[in-house]
């Protein structure tokens, strides 16, 4: 399967079919910390395991950051 992920084109060798799915297989082990949009639609986090994600989807993922 590929997809788009923050500018990068990435090839998986299992389909990835949900937000969910593509934190895991990315090894993200605290999704409530980071932000996701398919195609320019943000994704609401409660939606991460619902959210389909297709051949050539381009995805951005951003990580909350926290300092002081």
């Amino acid at each position: 399967m590929r997809l788009k992920i923050n500018g990068e084109v990435r090839e998986f060798e299992k389909e990835i079919k949900t937000i969910s799915d593509l934190l895991a297989e990315l090894g993200i082990k605290r999704p409530e910390r980071v932000a996701v949009e398919i195609n320019r639609k943000i994704i609401m986090q409660s939606d991460f395991g619902n959210a389909a994600v297709k051949q050539d989807d381009s995805i951005e993922i951003v990580s909350f950051v926290g300092g002081g």
